[in-house]
Order: C-alpha cells, then structure tokens, then sequence
C-alpha cells in the first residue's frame, strides 16, 4: 500500500509542476516523458537487479572507507575533538566540517587527471541524445553528480546566450543535488545506522538529474530554440583546470575550505535569525517554534506522498520544512536521531533521498547570485526565477524520494 502512496506522489508532484507551468501549451513532452522513464530506469537497476546492487554496495563501502581514511588529517589537526568518538561528542566545526576540504581536494584531484570530465561528458551526451536538450544545459546537469554552484562554470561561455528554460533547468538540477563533497557531511551523521547511506545519496542525486528536467521542462517550458539545441556535448570551461596535480590538491582544499566556513557562517546566520523570530513569534502568539511548525503543516500532504510509513508522516515534515529555512544539514541530523531512536527504516530511506538537495533559501540565494556573477546580463531574468526555482527544486526531491519509496519493499542489504 506504500508503494502505491509513493507511484501517486510521484504524479501528483508532476501535476503540481504542470499545474505551476508558465506556459502548458508550450510543454516539450519528450524530455518529460523521458526523464520519467530514466528515473524508473535508474531506481529499477539499484533496487531490484543483485548484480548492480551489489556494485552500489561496493561504491557506498568504497565511499565510508575514504571517510574514515581521511579521518586522520581531521585528528593530526584537532587531536581528540576530531575523534569520532570524542568525549565531548560531536561538534560539527571539528568533527564534520574538514571532511569538505578533504574531499573537495579529491574531487579536484579527479578533475585534473580527466576522470572527472570524461563521466560528466558521457553523461551529457546521453541526457542531451535521450531527452533531446540542449548540450549546454546537459553539460551542467551532469555535472551537478559532482559539484555544487561550481557547476555553472563549467558551462560559462553558454549562459549570456542561455533561454529562460534553459536558465531554470540549471537553477533546478543545482539546487535539487547536493556537491560530492558535502555529501561526504550527511554520511557521517548516518552511517553508523545506515551502513549503505553514502550509496544511496549518490543514487538520489543521479535520479535527480532526470527529475529536474521532468520538473523544470513542466515548469518553465522551452519557448524558443537554444543556442546549443543540435550540439550532444559542449566542452567544459577550462578555467576549471588545473596546471599540476599539486596545484589541483591545494586549490581543491582552499575551495573546499571556503565552502566548510560558508556552510558554518550560513547556519549560525540562519539558526540564528529563525531563533529571534521565533522568539518574537513565541511571544506575540504564545507558542513556541510556529515557523517550524507551520512549515510542518505545509509538507505534511507531501511527506505522506513519498510513502513513508504513515505514522512517521509528522516527523519527515517537520525535516522537510526545516531543510527549506535552515538548510538540509540540521534536517539530517534530526533524520540520524531518527535513525538511532529506531525509527522506520522505509522512512529513514525515502527522507535521505528527499532531503538530498540544496532546496533551501540560502541556497536560492548563492545559485541566483553566484550564476548573476558569471552572466551579469541574466541577473534579472535570474532573480524572477529563484523562488520558482526554489519551489521546482523542492517538487525535485520530494519526487526522488518518491521513486525510492516505489521501489523499496524491505530488500536486504539497501539499509544496512
């Protein structure tokens, strides 16, 4: 009965989509279709063929095992307080927050010896010839299975030139994915409970890749013909090379450095503020926490239409609405208590799947402003996009954890 909530979620959030489209008569449905069809695909290959479980089994020890590894650098530097089992538990600036810098400096690393941008090329050109979308928009979606906001450059050259829906897609794939190495955050809040988590946030952010052109091209339809429309695959921007493998490991640490003190500054600033509003809130109206709250309400019809299991439907609100004021970090972490308190293991899937994206204001914010950066001319187009953006990102995840929530029926060795 739960997978059938999940497979009506699923529509539903394609009809919200259609229903909040600019332009339906305009709607493209190839890339609609066959995002659909790629999302099933992907699900069904992970869920229900052993042999390619399996490899994501080995991809997800693959990944804790780096986590570990790189543990060292973590207690070199912090001694003790970097331990995972420190005694003054955890503390995210010490314990969490390196693990950034350590992958940010692999990812760059890969980058430079081409691994990087041959998977990201073929993956362009396999969306660009599936789903008949432009090469640039390709391009950046693809490479959101690896970066964040850093994606976009990679497309540079094409964005002064990029339509409305092009501008959106990219908008939507970055903010309803998450980077390789903040990924590397939410593993360490779940693995200890779910073992196979790291595979499985790899696995929703490639399902997301299809289900933001599915929302995106409902949303914000093509009107007139890109610039790259016939071309498979456009080049990545070579500002993103580096000239040796050492500059490649030191520059990929200092970006990932500036992305560990932007993540802490931008929650100590957002927990902070909602903590004065809410203070203000609690003493005008009498209750404690009603931003929260009533952000709970909102999600509750579309927690209950992933599937979780019915009485956990308050709890996946609650991480749902919370990711969208106060960012996704503190959404896993409420999801890890879960985890450890026992909860429903269905939920704890679908709810990491769901979860796993930059769907949030801050986020809206560094995508609008940082892709403004690179296209100053698109500022404005942009800015009128952002909270569509943020809404078409959102139905993004909601979706994905609803394709999990289809396919998983209690299979073995998907949580633990």
């Amino acid at each position: 009965m739960e997978n059938l909530t999940s497979m009506a979620g699923f529509f539903s959030f394609c009809l919200f989509a259609w229903l909040l489209s600019s332009s339906r008569r305009k709607i493209n449905w190839r890339p609609v279709i066959g995002g659909i069809i790629l999302q099933f695909m992907l699900a069904a290959f992970l869920f229900c063929v052993p042999a390619f479980r399996g490899l994501f089994l080995v991809f997800s020890d693959i990944f804790t095992n780096l986590l570990e590894f790189s543990r060292e650098g973590i207690i070199f530097v912090f001694g003790e307080l970097g331990k995972k089992d420190s005694p003054q538990g955890m503390i995210l600036a010490f314990q969490v927050f390196p693990f950034i810098i350590v992958f940010s400096s692999l990812m760059a690393f890969l980058h430079y010896i081409k691994v990087i941008p041959s998977v990201v090329k073929f993956l362009a050109r396999i969306i660009s010839s599936t789903l008949r979308t432009s090469g640039a928009e390709s391009l950046c979606a693809a490479s959101n299975i690896f970066a964040g906001i850093e994606s976009a450059t990679a497309v540079r050259p094409y964005i002064k030139d990029m339509t409305d829906s092009e501008l959106f897609l990219i908008l939507v794939t970055g903010m309803s994915t998450v980077a390789s190495s903040v990924m590397a955050l939410y593993v360490s809040f779940l693995s200890d409970t779910f073992p196979a988590i790291a595979g499985h946030l790899i696995s929703a952010s490639m399902i997301s890749i299809p289900a933001s052109f599915v929302i995106a091209k409902l949303m914000v339809p093509e009107t007139s013909v890109p610039l790259t429309a016939n071309v498979q695959s456009c080049e990545v921007s070579p500002e993103l090379e580096a000239k040796s493998a050492t500059e490649s490991l030191v520059s990929g640490a200092d970006a990932g450095y500036k992305l560990a003190v932007g993540v802490a500054v931008t929650l100590i600033a957002f927990i902070g503020i909602l903590g004065i509003v809410q203070g203000i809130a609690a003493h005008v109206t009498g209750q404690e926490r009603i931003i929260q709250k009533l952000l709970a309400y909102i999600f509750y019809p579309l927690a209950f239409l992933t599937g979780v299991s019915a009485s956990d439907v308050p709890a996946a609100a609650d991480m749902l609405g919370k990711r969208v004021i106060l960012t996704e970090i503190p959404a896993y972490l409420d999801l890890a208590a879960f985890s450890r308190a026992g909860g429903n293991p269905r939920t704890v899937l679908i709810i990491s799947y769901a979860l796993c994206g930059f769907s949030h204001i801050a986020s809206m914010a560094i995508f609008v402003g940082g892709i403004g950066a690179l296209a100053p001319s698109k500022i404005s187009t942009l800015s009128k996009l952002g909270v569509r953006a943020l809404i078409g990102s959102t139905l993004v995840t909601l979706m994905t954890g609803a394709v999990a929530g289809i396919f998983y029926w209690g299979q073995s060795g998907l949580i633990k």
